[in-house]
């Protein structure tokens, strides 16, 4: 090869590299986008528990204010301050706290609903499967936002393996997490805690309706704690109905509520018939005496799309609770009236199921004996 040819050829070589120099190195194109955190970081790099006075959970029109009140108690604020479910509360600060991000996402705002994560509802959003994001504002005693995050939809399937998230102020992308944050909803009575009166040891149970005089009041009590219920005033023409006081040994034994109801939500829930009010008096060998006001809910509105030979499903019902105790009676009667005061003061919602038994009349636990017949 001819030295001209050679160095033509090496000058040729010279020129390209500086091009892909200048291509590599001097391009207007922007690098790959990143994201603030990478798989193995962790959520928030330190959660100042202690500093956190309130939790604001909000998805769509429905939020919830959890709030620390003196003594470290916790209560929900759309529900009177009704004592929350501190487990609940405890699981969701922990495993923020402790939460790793296992992908990264970089995304714009405009692609935030595709993972659940858009503060509002775009028209094509399919609104029965996604409500907007759950955003959880953590906040110090001033009120002051101390961190923010939004769960948007879950990353595996069938609501296991993790979810989708975003944090304020990190505008970098999207994370998916290992923790699916089971329980956590912005509907302010999934927070409440449920446990409810237990009364045991049942001696005597009453019911009248102090605005219905056509009612016919009823009592039943036993004379020691394993004998039968029977009806106080039974006649000689009268005898019990066989179990039909077996559901009153277990009354209120193990039983819940459904919510904590505001005045202005039973004046919106309640039938206004006043005769429909019912107030049971139970007493316990043990020195209690629980008065208990009940009273049911308007019918919910039957829905088109159901199965119109399915029946309606039951009203819902207000009840109050009164207790007071001898406290000469034994020693431990003190303690119980204590566990039991905490209910007072308070409009519960609860099921039929669980005053069905002080729904029965009085005909329901007696029948007539029947008559002998006359011997020719």
């Amino acid at each position: 090869m001819k030295s001209r040819t050679v160095v033509i050829l090496w000058l040729l070589a010279i020129v390209l590299g500086v091009l892909a120099y200048f291509v590599k190195f001097h391009s207007k194109e922007a690098p790959p986008a990143q994201t603030k955190l990478a798989p193995g970081d962790k959520l928030f790099e330190e959660l100042p528990i202690r500093d956190i006075y309130s939790v604001q959970i909000s998805q769509g029109d429905d939020i919830t204010h959890l709030i620390r009140a003196e003594g470290n108690q916790w209560g929900v604020k759309e529900r009177l301050h009704y004592s929350l479910r501190y487990d609940l509360l405890r699981d969701l600060l922990g495993s923020l706290n402790d939460l790793e991000v296992t992908q990264s996402y970089p995304s714009d705002k405009q692609y935030f609903s595709r993972f659940g994560l858009a503060d509002e509802i775009k028209p094509e959003d399919n609104k029965e499967e996604y409500l907007g994001a759950i955003k959880v504002a953590m906040l110090d005693q001033s009120g002051a936002p101390i961190e923010e995050v939004y769960l948007g939809k879950f990353s595996g399937s069938r609501r296991v393996g993790g979810r989708f998230v975003r944090i304020t102020g990190d505008d970098s992308g999207i994370y998916a997490v290992p923790q699916t944050f089971p329980g956590v909803t912005a509907n302010p009575k999934n927070w409440l805690n449920t446990k409810f009166v237990q009364i045991s040891n049942i001696q005597s149970i009453g019911v009248s309706a102090p605005a219905d005089s056509s009612f016919t009041k009823w009592k039943v009590s036993r004379p020691t704690l394993q004998g039968q219920f029977t009806i106080d005033d039974m006649s000689e023409n009268e005898v019990m109905r066989l179990t039909s006081t077996s559901s009153l040994r277990s009354l209120f034994h193990s039983s819940s509520f459904q919510d904590v109801l505001s005045d202005d939500m039973v004046a919106e829930l309640s039938e206004p018939d006043e005769k429909l009010k019912r107030r049971a008096t139970i007493t316990t060998f043990d020195g209690l005496t629980y008065v208990l006001d009940f009273w049911p809910h308007k019918p919910k509105p039957k829905d088109p799309n159901a199965d119109s030979r399915l029946p309606d499903a039951p009203p819902s019902y207000n009840l109050t609770i009164k207790v007071s105790a001898d406290l000469s009676k034994q020693e431990n009667v003190k303690l119980k009236l204590i566990d039991a005061e905490q209910f007072q003061g308070v409009t519960y919602q609860v099921s039929r199921y669980l005053i069905a038994a002080l729904e029965k009349k009085r005909d329901d636990f007696v029948a007539t004996k029947p008559s002998s017949a006359n011997s020719p």
